[in-house]
């Protein structure tokens, strides 16, 4: 089980930024002109982020971000991945599949650090959710494939059930699901 304290969704930015550590955070995506939610707040652009933190992950990175692509939801779905300072071919990976992504409408955002040391997968999930503006969160690690029906079962259960708290499937924090479930491992 896994908890990402969130104090609320921020927008999405491009450029460089530096973050409380003073790592360079790289940020960029896809389309800006995706639908707002009608969910109470304006700053949602997406019903579902997916987030991915990523560390020296070029060995299963293909087979994810394909469960990514083959999701069945019908909703708009964002992608957040964060690079923790990986070493291999894992970010030309992604960049390859950014372009498929946002062709089938899930927009994406690239953040990252390229220090000496990775941070830690906490880190990056905390900066990946940082950087994310959907209402509801998913967390993939990127040696995890998700079933093609995942977010959309997951989404519907949270709509029906808002006021439920689930142990194996969702958290609720501070208005945002945090969907946390792993299928089997590549």
């Amino acid at each position: 089980m896994s908890v990402v304290f969130v104090s609320g969704p921020s927008k999405p930015t491009q450029g460089q930024v530096e973050d409380a550590t003073g790592s360079k955070i790289t940020k960029h995506g896809g389309s800006s002109d995706q639908r707002r939610l009608d969910c109470g707040r304006e700053d949602y652009l997406s019903d579902v982020s997916i987030i991915l933190p990523v560390h020296n992950a070029e060995r299963w990175l293909d087979q994810c971000l394909e469960s990514v692509l083959d999701q069945d939801f019908q909703g708009s779905m964002q992608l957040s991945v964060f690079n923790d300072a990986s070493k291999d071919n894992s970010m030309n990976i992604i960049e390859k599949w950014q372009t498929k992504l946002v062709k089938k409408g899930i927009h994406v955002i690239i953040g990252g650090h390229e220090s000496a040391w990775p941070k830690g997968v906490g880190f990056a999930k905390n900066q990946a959710v940082a950087q994310s503006f959907g209402r509801f969160l998913c967390f993939l690690d990127a040696d995890d494939v998700m079933m093609p029906q995942r977010v959309r079962v997951q989404y519907d259960a949270a709509l029906a059930l808002p006021h439920c708290v689930s142990t194996n499937d969702a958290y609720f924090l501070q208005s945002r699901i945090l969907f946390s479930y792993h299928f089997s491992r590549i």
